[in-house]
């Protein structure tokens, strides 16, 4: 298979070569706002959720330069990653976690919801699990916390990773969980998604990584030809929409394909549009700039931009 992570090897031996250290690290929030620059005030780029592992490339001032899983390269504030060793980061991997499978709740300092708040999380994060405590998880936070969440929000890691069957059936399951969800610039998780933080957290929840941005999802799976319409369409196909210029094209929104002319993406908010312009639910202005179909699932770990968790080097304890 080939490896999403030859730049980053790359990038990684090309620091060793210059007598600088490679550093790890796990996201300890429950989501990270990642940005450009080193800066409050720069654009957000994207987010990525606890348990997370992470590269650290650069240090500046408070700020730390994270490669996440996916390739996507930006900035968070060092206290929102824990530092660690190479040892370390691989024993954080082979150790035992759970995934929170629900939207939203709290972790709590005794397994007691009258105890005192440790910290929220949500769909999606990851925490190391040491133990057990009647109905609540006993848990490790990468920065050393200590926490209880209820059984009943979470699943262990493993147990979850080998459930995964990223069919359309499961992925279009999971999208329409998130329907009047906000639209959020740079975001990637329930507390707000673009239009491809919506789709990768689909597949993420499904167990695939996909890569970040709409341009580079359109750069994945198998081509699905619509030049004579939409009949070679399947549910799970993503579409791609934006402008030609010059004869080249230009990526700005990614929406995911349902079936029976319709699809589900992030604009305002997540919400069912039509490719049909007899339904009441056409959309005018994404049908007349859509570019591309691109069919991803038949792709799975045989694509570098489309790979399962169970198999990404990210999430590897060698």
């Amino acid at each position: 298979m080939k490896n999403i992570f030859a730049l980053c090897l790359l990038l990684s031996w090309i620091m060793a070569a210059h007598g600088q250290p490679v550093e790890y690290a796990i996201v300890t929030q429950s989501v990270i706002n990642m940005r450009q620059n080193p800066s409050v005030a720069a654009e957000m780029g994207t987010q990525a959720l606890m348990g997370t592992p992470v590269h650290i490339l650069k240090t500046d001032h408070g700020w730390k330069q994270l490669m996440t899983p996916d390739g996507y390269v930006a900035w968070a504030t060092s206290e929102s990653v824990q530092p660690m060793s190479l040892d370390q980061y691989k024993e954080w991997n082979a150790s035992r976690k759970v995934i929170v499978t629900h939207y939203f709740t709290v972790l709590h300092s005794e397994p007691s919801e009258n105890s005192p708040v440790v910290s929220d999380v949500v769909w999606g994060d990851v925490i190391r699990l040491t133990g057990e405590r009647g109905d609540y998880f006993h848990l490790l936070l990468p920065d050393g916390r200590i926490a209880f969440l209820q059984k009943s929000y979470a699943v262990p890691f493993d147990q979850w990773i080998a459930s995964r069957q990223p069919t359309a059936g499961n992925i279009i399951a999971t999208a329409k969980c998130f329907v009047g969800f906000p639209y959020l610039w740079g975001g990637t998780s329930i507390k707000g998604m673009d239009c491809s933080g919506f789709t990768k957290t689909c597949f993420f929840l499904n167990g695939v990584v996909l890569r970040r941005d709409a341009w580079q999802q359109a750069m994945t799976g198998d081509s699905v030809n619509i030049s004579k319409g939409f009949s070679e369409l399947r549910p799970g196909d993503l579409l791609f929409f934006g402008s030609k210029k010059n004869g080249k094209r230009h990526v700005s929104h990614v929406g995911l394909y349902i079936g029976n002319g319709e699809f589900i993406h992030s604009s305002g908010m997540v919400h069912i549009s039509s490719l049909a312009p007899s339904s009441p639910k056409y959309d005018a202005y994404n049908t007349k700039r859509l570019l591309c179909a691109r069919r991803l699932l038949t792709r799975i770990d045989k694509d570098s931009g489309i790979v399962s968790i169970a198999r990404h080097p990210f999430y590897l304890a060698e």
